[in-house]
Protein backbone atom coordinates (compact mmCIF):
# COMPACT_ATOMS: atom_id res chain seq x y z
CA UNK A 1 0.00 0.00 0.00
CA UNK A 2 2.81 1.96 0.83
CA UNK A 3 4.32 1.66 -2.67
CA UNK A 4 1.41 2.42 -4.40
CA UNK A 5 0.99 5.64 -2.29
CA UNK A 6 3.76 6.31 -3.52
CA UNK A 7 3.19 5.85 -6.86
CA UNK A 8 0.03 8.29 -6.71
CA UNK A 9 1.81 10.97 -5.54
CA UNK A 10 4.61 10.85 -8.25
CA UNK A 11 1.65 10.00 -11.14
CA UNK A 12 0.09 13.10 -9.16
CA UNK A 13 2.88 15.50 -8.82
CA UNK A 14 3.08 15.49 -12.88
CA UNK A 15 -0.58 15.84 -13.77
CA UNK A 16 -1.44 19.34 -15.52
CA UNK A 17 -2.52 21.56 -13.27
CA UNK A 18 -5.40 24.11 -13.28
CA UNK A 19 -6.62 27.46 -11.23
CA UNK A 20 -9.88 26.72 -9.19
CA UNK A 21 -11.75 28.61 -6.70
CA UNK A 22 -13.46 26.61 -3.66
CA UNK A 23 -14.77 26.22 -0.44
CA UNK A 24 -13.21 24.25 2.62
CA UNK A 25 -16.30 24.68 5.33
CA UNK A 26 -19.75 26.23 4.68
CA UNK A 27 -19.42 29.71 7.40
CA UNK A 28 -20.61 32.60 6.86
CA UNK A 29 -20.15 34.23 3.27
CA UNK A 30 -18.51 37.07 5.27
CA UNK A 31 -15.52 35.30 6.09
CA UNK A 32 -12.45 36.37 4.45
CA UNK A 33 -11.82 32.38 3.82
CA UNK A 34 -15.30 31.72 2.21
CA UNK A 35 -14.06 30.65 -1.02
CA UNK A 36 -10.26 29.95 -1.62
CA UNK A 37 -8.20 29.44 -4.55
CA UNK A 38 -6.02 26.84 -5.28
CA UNK A 39 -4.10 25.28 -7.72
CA UNK A 40 -5.37 21.78 -8.47
CA UNK A 41 -5.11 18.46 -10.97
CA UNK A 42 -6.58 19.08 -13.81
CA UNK A 43 -9.54 16.60 -14.41
CA UNK A 44 -8.95 13.99 -17.64
CA UNK A 45 -12.00 13.10 -19.74
CA UNK A 46 -13.44 9.70 -20.24
CA UNK A 47 -14.31 8.33 -23.37
CA UNK A 48 -17.94 9.68 -23.42
CA UNK A 49 -16.78 13.17 -21.76
CA UNK A 50 -15.55 16.51 -23.44
CA UNK A 51 -12.50 18.47 -21.51
CA UNK A 52 -13.82 21.88 -21.55
CA UNK A 53 -12.14 25.06 -21.42
CA UNK A 54 -14.45 27.38 -18.86
CA UNK A 55 -14.87 31.15 -19.95
CA UNK A 56 -17.59 32.29 -17.77
CA UNK A 57 -20.02 30.82 -15.03
CA UNK A 58 -22.54 31.88 -13.41
CA UNK A 59 -24.08 31.57 -9.70
CA UNK A 60 -27.46 29.89 -9.25
CA UNK A 61 -29.70 29.74 -5.44
CA UNK A 62 -29.38 26.01 -6.28
CA UNK A 63 -25.64 27.21 -5.93
CA UNK A 64 -25.80 29.10 -2.83
CA UNK A 65 -27.78 25.96 -1.37
CA UNK A 66 -25.19 23.59 -2.04
CA UNK A 67 -22.60 25.60 -0.10
CA UNK A 68 -24.57 25.86 2.77
CA UNK A 69 -24.62 22.12 2.88
CA UNK A 70 -21.71 21.35 2.26
CA UNK A 71 -20.13 18.79 5.06
CA UNK A 72 -16.59 17.71 4.47
CA UNK A 73 -14.47 20.88 6.29
CA UNK A 74 -10.92 20.75 5.32
CA UNK A 75 -11.46 18.89 1.85
CA UNK A 76 -11.37 21.30 -1.03
CA UNK A 77 -15.00 21.59 -3.07
CA UNK A 78 -15.45 23.48 -6.36
CA UNK A 79 -19.18 25.00 -6.91
CA UNK A 80 -20.74 26.18 -10.09
CA UNK A 81 -23.31 24.78 -12.61
CA UNK A 82 -23.45 26.59 -15.16
CA UNK A 83 -20.75 27.19 -17.91
CA UNK A 84 -19.74 28.65 -21.71
CA UNK A 85 -16.56 27.40 -22.95
CA UNK A 86 -14.42 26.10 -25.69
CA UNK A 87 -13.99 22.27 -26.07
CA UNK A 88 -9.64 21.39 -25.28
CA UNK A 89 -10.07 17.73 -25.31
CA UNK A 90 -12.86 15.71 -26.93
CA UNK A 91 -13.11 11.76 -25.62
CA UNK A 92 -12.38 8.82 -27.50
CA UNK A 93 -16.63 7.99 -27.94
CA UNK A 94 -17.80 11.72 -28.53
CA UNK A 95 -18.85 12.30 -31.95
CA UNK A 96 -20.45 15.81 -32.12
CA UNK A 97 -18.14 17.37 -30.49
CA UNK A 98 -14.46 18.92 -31.72
CA UNK A 99 -11.69 20.92 -30.11
CA UNK A 100 -12.30 24.21 -30.13
CA UNK A 101 -16.24 24.05 -30.16
CA UNK A 102 -17.80 26.97 -27.95
CA UNK A 103 -20.45 24.81 -26.02
CA UNK A 104 -22.48 26.17 -23.05
CA UNK A 105 -24.09 23.23 -20.51
CA UNK A 106 -25.36 22.40 -17.01
CA UNK A 107 -22.65 20.12 -14.98
CA UNK A 108 -23.68 17.48 -12.68
CA UNK A 109 -24.42 18.92 -9.03
CA UNK A 110 -22.55 16.31 -7.56
CA UNK A 111 -19.50 16.40 -9.26
CA UNK A 112 -16.49 18.95 -9.11
CA UNK A 113 -17.92 22.27 -10.76
CA UNK A 114 -17.30 25.02 -12.89
CA UNK A 115 -15.56 27.69 -11.02
CA UNK A 116 -12.07 25.66 -12.68
CA UNK A 117 -10.00 26.66 -15.18
CA UNK A 118 -11.30 23.09 -16.87
CA UNK A 119 -13.71 21.13 -16.18
CA UNK A 120 -15.16 17.33 -17.92
CA UNK A 121 -18.44 16.82 -18.72
CA UNK A 122 -20.25 14.08 -20.28
CA UNK A 123 -20.69 15.41 -23.94
CA UNK A 124 -24.85 13.94 -23.98
CA UNK A 125 -25.40 17.31 -21.54
CA UNK A 126 -24.00 19.67 -23.99
CA UNK A 127 -25.28 22.13 -27.19
CA UNK A 128 -22.92 24.69 -29.24
CA UNK A 129 -23.27 27.96 -27.68
CA UNK A 130 -25.21 30.49 -29.61
CA UNK A 131 -22.95 32.14 -32.03
CA UNK A 132 -24.37 35.67 -31.40
CA UNK A 133 -24.06 36.22 -28.21
CA UNK A 134 -21.03 36.91 -25.91
CA UNK A 135 -19.64 34.35 -23.27
CA UNK A 136 -20.92 36.41 -20.88
CA UNK A 137 -23.94 36.49 -22.05
CA UNK A 138 -24.03 32.73 -22.47
CA UNK A 139 -23.26 32.06 -18.81
CA UNK A 140 -26.30 33.23 -17.46
CA UNK A 141 -29.23 30.88 -19.62
CA UNK A 142 -28.04 27.49 -18.91
CA UNK A 143 -29.71 26.34 -15.85
CA UNK A 144 -32.22 28.71 -15.82
CA UNK A 145 -33.47 27.59 -19.83
CA UNK A 146 -33.37 24.13 -19.18
CA UNK A 147 -35.34 24.32 -16.06
CA UNK A 148 -38.00 27.08 -17.49
CA UNK A 149 -37.79 24.54 -20.52
CA UNK A 150 -38.71 21.47 -18.08
CA UNK A 151 -41.80 23.66 -15.67
CA UNK A 152 -43.39 23.89 -19.66
CA UNK A 153 -43.11 20.63 -20.74
CA UNK A 154 -42.71 18.36 -18.15
CA UNK A 155 -44.04 20.45 -14.85
CA UNK A 156 -47.17 21.70 -17.30
CA UNK A 157 -47.36 19.37 -19.85
CA UNK A 158 -47.01 21.77 -22.89
CA UNK A 159 -45.45 21.78 -26.04
CA UNK A 160 -42.38 23.71 -25.93
CA UNK A 161 -43.26 25.23 -29.76
CA UNK A 162 -44.06 28.41 -31.37
CA UNK A 163 -48.14 29.26 -30.20
CA UNK A 164 -48.10 25.75 -28.15
CA UNK A 165 -50.56 27.20 -25.70
CA UNK A 166 -51.83 30.04 -27.38
CA UNK A 167 -54.43 31.56 -25.50
CA UNK A 168 -53.30 30.05 -22.38
CA UNK A 169 -52.85 32.39 -18.95
CA UNK A 170 -50.12 31.28 -16.58
CA UNK A 171 -49.40 32.40 -13.13
CA UNK A 172 -45.52 33.07 -12.29
CA UNK A 173 -45.11 33.45 -8.67
CA UNK A 174 -41.11 35.41 -8.95
CA UNK A 175 -41.09 36.51 -12.14
CA UNK A 176 -37.91 38.66 -11.47
CA UNK A 177 -35.33 35.29 -10.42
CA UNK A 178 -33.12 34.29 -12.97
CA UNK A 179 -35.53 30.88 -14.23
CA UNK A 180 -38.56 33.41 -13.90
CA UNK A 181 -36.79 35.73 -16.22
CA UNK A 182 -36.32 33.15 -18.80
CA UNK A 183 -39.92 31.41 -18.24
CA UNK A 184 -41.58 34.63 -18.76
CA UNK A 185 -40.27 35.11 -22.24
CA UNK A 186 -40.61 31.23 -23.54
CA UNK A 187 -43.81 31.11 -22.23
CA UNK A 188 -44.73 34.31 -24.66
CA UNK A 189 -43.08 32.33 -27.21
CA UNK A 190 -45.62 29.36 -26.93
CA UNK A 191 -48.67 32.52 -26.87
CA UNK A 192 -49.55 32.54 -23.32
CA UNK A 193 -50.68 35.46 -21.24
CA UNK A 194 -48.35 35.69 -18.32
CA UNK A 195 -49.03 37.14 -15.06
CA UNK A 196 -46.36 37.51 -12.63
CA UNK A 197 -45.24 38.84 -9.45
CA UNK A 198 -42.75 41.28 -8.81
CA UNK A 199 -41.80 43.55 -5.24
CA UNK A 200 -39.28 46.17 -6.14
CA UNK A 201 -39.68 48.69 -9.21
CA UNK A 202 -36.75 47.66 -10.73
CA UNK A 203 -38.26 44.21 -10.72
CA UNK A 204 -41.21 44.95 -11.78
CA UNK A 205 -39.80 47.10 -14.75
CA UNK A 206 -37.72 43.96 -15.60
CA UNK A 207 -40.77 41.68 -15.50
CA UNK A 208 -42.76 43.78 -18.10
CA UNK A 209 -39.67 43.64 -20.30
CA UNK A 210 -39.54 40.11 -20.21
CA UNK A 211 -43.29 40.25 -21.49
CA UNK A 212 -45.16 40.03 -18.69
CA UNK A 213 -48.46 40.79 -19.59
CA UNK A 214 -49.89 42.09 -16.22
CA UNK A 215 -47.67 42.39 -13.12
CA UNK A 216 -49.09 41.81 -9.52
CA UNK A 217 -46.78 43.20 -6.34
CA UNK A 218 -46.88 40.54 -4.01
CA UNK A 219 -46.53 43.03 -1.04
CA UNK A 220 -50.18 43.24 -1.67
CA UNK A 221 -53.13 40.91 -1.96
CA UNK A 222 -52.77 38.76 -5.03
CA UNK A 223 -55.56 37.28 -5.57
CA UNK A 224 -57.29 40.03 -5.31
CA UNK A 225 -55.06 42.22 -7.75
CA UNK A 226 -56.15 39.30 -10.21
CA UNK A 227 -59.89 39.53 -9.35
CA UNK A 228 -60.05 43.34 -10.38
CA UNK A 229 -57.64 42.57 -13.12
CA UNK A 230 -60.24 39.94 -14.52
CA UNK A 231 -58.77 36.93 -13.56
CA UNK A 232 -60.64 34.29 -11.15
CA UNK A 233 -59.18 31.45 -12.08
CA UNK A 234 -55.35 30.60 -14.05
CA UNK A 235 -54.83 27.92 -16.47
CA UNK A 236 -51.11 26.89 -15.13
CA UNK A 237 -48.96 28.44 -11.80
CA UNK A 238 -45.04 28.30 -12.07
CA UNK A 239 -43.74 28.87 -8.18
CA UNK A 240 -40.85 29.59 -8.02
CA UNK A 241 -40.64 31.19 -4.63
CA UNK A 242 -42.34 29.82 -1.80
CA UNK A 243 -44.61 26.82 -2.71
CA UNK A 244 -45.48 26.34 1.52
CA UNK A 245 -46.62 29.97 1.99
CA UNK A 246 -48.57 30.02 -1.37
CA UNK A 247 -49.62 26.98 -1.50
CA UNK A 248 -53.51 27.56 -0.32
CA UNK A 249 -53.43 30.53 -2.72
CA UNK A 250 -52.38 28.40 -5.75
CA UNK A 251 -55.34 26.17 -4.84
CA UNK A 252 -58.44 28.69 -5.01
CA UNK A 253 -56.87 30.40 -8.27
CA UNK A 254 -55.93 27.18 -10.18
CA UNK A 255 -58.56 26.30 -12.71
CA UNK A 256 -60.14 23.04 -12.83
CA UNK A 257 -57.93 20.35 -14.19
CA UNK A 258 -55.21 23.13 -14.50
CA UNK A 259 -51.59 22.59 -13.64
CA UNK A 260 -49.41 23.10 -11.30
CA UNK A 261 -45.40 22.50 -11.01
CA UNK A 262 -42.91 24.12 -8.29
CA UNK A 263 -38.99 24.40 -8.13
CA UNK A 264 -39.10 25.30 -4.21
CA UNK A 265 -39.27 22.61 -1.36
CA UNK A 266 -42.20 22.67 1.16
CA UNK A 267 -41.02 24.11 4.51
CA UNK A 268 -44.00 22.07 5.67
CA UNK A 269 -46.60 19.66 4.61
CA UNK A 270 -49.35 20.60 2.03
CA UNK A 271 -52.59 19.02 1.81
CA UNK A 272 -52.35 17.75 -2.12
CA UNK A 273 -56.17 16.32 -1.43
CA UNK A 274 -56.99 19.77 -1.73
CA UNK A 275 -56.42 19.67 -5.54
CA UNK A 276 -58.34 16.61 -6.00
CA UNK A 277 -61.76 18.64 -5.71
CA UNK A 278 -60.79 20.47 -9.11
CA UNK A 279 -58.53 17.41 -10.70
CA UNK A 280 -55.82 19.53 -10.86
CA UNK A 281 -52.58 18.21 -11.09
CA UNK A 282 -48.79 19.44 -9.08
CA UNK A 283 -45.97 18.12 -10.51
CA UNK A 284 -42.36 19.10 -8.84
CA UNK A 285 -39.79 20.07 -11.13
CA UNK A 286 -36.18 19.52 -10.70
CA UNK A 287 -33.57 19.98 -13.40
CA UNK A 288 -30.23 18.77 -12.32
CA UNK A 289 -32.17 15.17 -11.50
CA UNK A 290 -30.64 14.37 -14.80
CA UNK A 291 -27.15 14.35 -13.95
CA UNK A 292 -28.13 12.92 -10.33
CA UNK A 293 -29.31 9.89 -11.42
CA UNK A 294 -27.71 9.86 -14.32
CA UNK A 295 -30.45 9.55 -17.05
CA UNK A 296 -32.34 11.51 -19.66
CA UNK A 297 -28.73 13.46 -20.26
CA UNK A 298 -29.40 13.72 -23.30
CA UNK A 299 -32.70 15.56 -23.28
CA UNK A 300 -30.42 18.62 -21.48
CA UNK A 301 -28.38 18.66 -24.74
CA UNK A 302 -31.43 19.08 -26.87
CA UNK A 303 -32.98 21.56 -25.12
CA UNK A 304 -29.79 23.80 -24.94
CA UNK A 305 -29.82 23.55 -28.73
CA UNK A 306 -33.37 24.63 -29.09
CA UNK A 307 -32.67 27.71 -26.50
CA UNK A 308 -29.69 28.25 -28.71
CA UNK A 309 -31.76 28.34 -31.50
CA UNK A 310 -34.10 30.84 -29.80
CA UNK A 311 -31.47 32.94 -28.70
CA UNK A 312 -29.50 33.35 -31.29
CA UNK A 313 -33.10 34.83 -33.78
CA UNK A 314 -33.94 37.13 -31.13
CA UNK A 315 -36.27 35.60 -29.11
CA UNK A 316 -35.05 34.82 -25.67
CA UNK A 317 -32.70 37.84 -24.80
CA UNK A 318 -29.62 37.06 -22.00
CA UNK A 319 -30.76 37.13 -18.47
CA UNK A 320 -27.57 38.58 -17.46
CA UNK A 321 -27.91 41.79 -14.89
CA UNK A 322 -24.14 41.61 -12.98
CA UNK A 323 -20.96 40.69 -13.96
CA UNK A 324 -17.12 40.06 -11.92
CA UNK A 325 -14.14 39.63 -13.91
CA UNK A 326 -11.65 36.71 -13.21
CA UNK A 327 -11.73 33.76 -11.68
CA UNK A 328 -10.91 34.70 -8.13
CA UNK A 329 -12.09 34.11 -4.77
CA UNK A 330 -12.66 37.69 -4.62
CA UNK A 331 -15.41 37.33 -7.45
CA UNK A 332 -17.32 33.97 -6.82
CA UNK A 333 -17.75 34.88 -3.48
CA UNK A 334 -18.82 38.36 -4.26
CA UNK A 335 -21.52 36.64 -6.56
CA UNK A 336 -22.55 33.94 -4.39
CA UNK A 337 -23.15 37.11 -2.30
CA UNK A 338 -25.41 38.86 -4.46
CA UNK A 339 -27.54 35.53 -4.85
CA UNK A 340 -28.11 34.41 -1.40
CA UNK A 341 -29.05 38.23 -0.68
CA UNK A 342 -32.50 36.91 -2.29
CA UNK A 343 -33.24 40.08 -4.25
CA UNK A 344 -31.15 39.63 -7.61
CA UNK A 345 -33.04 40.42 -10.43
CA UNK A 346 -31.70 38.14 -13.20
CA UNK A 347 -28.50 36.37 -13.40
CA UNK A 348 -24.94 37.34 -11.98
CA UNK A 349 -22.43 35.97 -14.34
CA UNK A 350 -18.41 35.43 -13.62
CA UNK A 351 -16.03 36.11 -16.73
CA UNK A 352 -12.93 34.33 -16.66
CA UNK A 353 -11.83 36.54 -19.43
CA UNK A 354 -8.93 37.74 -17.32
CA UNK A 355 -7.42 34.34 -16.99
CA UNK A 356 -8.27 33.19 -20.42
CA UNK A 357 -5.69 35.76 -20.89
CA UNK A 358 -3.03 35.29 -18.81
CA UNK A 359 -2.90 31.16 -19.81
CA UNK A 360 -2.95 32.15 -23.65
CA UNK A 361 0.19 34.63 -23.14
CA UNK A 362 1.80 31.66 -21.20
CA UNK A 363 0.93 28.87 -24.09
CA UNK A 364 -1.10 27.23 -21.71
CA UNK A 365 -4.96 27.64 -23.55
CA UNK A 366 -6.76 27.63 -26.62
CA UNK A 367 -6.48 31.17 -28.53
CA UNK A 368 -9.49 33.20 -27.96
CA UNK A 369 -9.88 34.91 -31.31
CA UNK A 370 -12.74 33.43 -32.21
CA UNK A 371 -14.65 33.96 -28.93
CA UNK A 372 -17.44 36.79 -28.97
CA UNK A 373 -16.03 39.58 -27.02
CA UNK A 374 -18.28 40.40 -23.94
CA UNK A 375 -20.25 43.76 -23.82
CA UNK A 376 -19.68 44.65 -20.38
CA UNK A 377 -16.43 46.60 -19.14
CA UNK A 378 -13.00 44.98 -17.35
CA UNK A 379 -13.13 45.40 -13.38
CA UNK A 380 -15.91 43.77 -10.66
CA UNK A 381 -18.50 45.83 -11.73
CA UNK A 382 -17.00 49.06 -9.06
CA UNK A 383 -17.46 46.73 -6.05
CA UNK A 384 -15.18 47.30 -3.07
CA UNK A 385 -14.88 45.37 -0.10
CA UNK A 386 -16.18 46.85 3.01
CA UNK A 387 -16.36 44.80 6.50
CA UNK A 388 -16.04 41.34 4.76
CA UNK A 389 -18.34 42.24 2.59
CA UNK A 390 -18.77 43.52 -1.60
CA UNK A 391 -20.08 46.68 -1.77
CA UNK A 392 -21.43 48.33 -4.86
CA UNK A 393 -20.04 52.37 -4.99
CA UNK A 394 -21.62 52.54 -8.52
CA UNK A 395 -23.31 51.46 -11.59
CA UNK A 396 -20.83 48.85 -14.39
CA UNK A 397 -20.29 51.03 -17.19
CA UNK A 398 -22.09 48.23 -19.81
CA UNK A 399 -22.78 49.22 -23.38
CA UNK A 400 -25.82 47.82 -22.98
CA UNK A 401 -27.25 50.71 -20.40
CA UNK A 402 -30.42 49.09 -19.84
CA UNK A 403 -29.10 46.16 -18.35
CA UNK A 404 -26.83 48.80 -15.65
CA UNK A 405 -30.14 49.45 -13.23
CA UNK A 406 -30.71 45.78 -12.40
CA UNK A 407 -29.28 44.66 -9.39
Amino acid sequence: MAFKSMMESISDHFRPKMDAVGVTHNGPLTADDAFIERSVNQPQPKPDELLVQVLASSVNPVDVKMRAGYQDKGVFRIFGLDVVGRVYAVGADVKDFAIGDRVYYVGKQHHPGADAAYQVINAKMVAKAPEKLDDVSVAAMPLTSVTAHDILHHGLHLPVEKDGAKGQTLLVINGAGGVGSVLIQLAKYLGMTVLATAGTVDSKKWVREMGADLVLDYHNNLEQQLNDAGYNQVDSIANLQDTTDYWDFMVRMIRPYGELASIVDTTVPVDLGELKAKSASFSWVFMLARGNFNIYLEEQGQILKQMAELLNEGIIRSTVTKVYHGLTAYSIRSAFQDVAGHHAIGKVVVDFAPNIKAANEKGRGLSDSADRDSNFSDGPDNISEKNGQAEKTGKSKLNDENATTRY
